[in-house]
């Protein structure tokens, strides 16, 4: 107890209704722990979700394109040599992840500003 960030417990009871309000609050934030929401929802009167599906497939497009450099690596040691094209393929791929990635990036940044 003397470590713990946080040393002051409380409790609080709930009737069968109430609790059911709780949960389903907390269902709709896509929080797991009443600790964690309980304490957001005392300190700023509401809890904030925020949907990270864009970054996650963003990450799907960065693998891709690590899979594309990973292929002409190992053409390279194979042939020792490279073709323009691929090079140029490559480099398109990763100005459109970049668009992409700085678009998503924007519209997250807009959201936690909100």
């Amino acid at each position: 107890m003397a470590n713990r960030r946080r040393p002051i417990p409380k409790r609080i009871w709930f009737t069968e209704e109430e609790w059911h309000l709780v949960e389903a609050k907390m269902v709709e934030a896509e929080m797991t722990n009443f600790s964690a929401f309980g304490l957001e929802m005392l300190l700023h009167g509401e809890v904030r979700h925020y949907d990270f599906s864009n970054l996650k497939q963003l990450n799907a497009s960065m693998g891709r394109i690590a899979g594309s450099i990973n292929q002409i690596a190992k053409r390279c040691n194979e042939n020792k040599s490279v073709h323009a094209n691929d090079v140029e393929q490559l480099r398109r791929e990763f100005l459109e992840l970049k668009a992409d990635y700085l678009e998503r990036v924007v519209k997250l940044l807009r959201k936690f500003i909100e």
